[in-house]
């Protein structure tokens, strides 16, 4: 799940063209932390789903979700394909 969140902080300062390290993203309170708005929020994800080849349910969408990167970590990290299986 580290490596997940690592690339989830790199995606977030990249999408949304931040002027931090990915490596000073919070792990909670990412919205207030770092200003985020609506607009932000769905360019973040769309990102994400992007970067990861997943594809983020729109009951799932929440600010609790996008404010907390272990959360989405965790959600990213089930829905990712494991690599060695094979594609029918």
């Amino acid at each position: 799940m580290d490596e997940v969140k690592a690339r989830l902080r790199k995606v977030l300062v990249d999408s949304l063209e931040l002027s931090i390290a990915p490596s000073d993203v919070p792990d909670r309170g990412l919205v207030e932390a770092l200003g985020l708005d609506s607009i932000n929020t769905i360019e973040f994800l769309i990102w994400v789903e992007s970067e990861f080849g997943v594809e983020i349910a729109d009951e799932d969408l929440s600010i609790r979700l996008i404010d907390d990167l272990d959360l989405l970590a965790d959600y990213v990290g089930q829905r990712m394909a494991p690599a060695d299986t094979p594609i029918s």
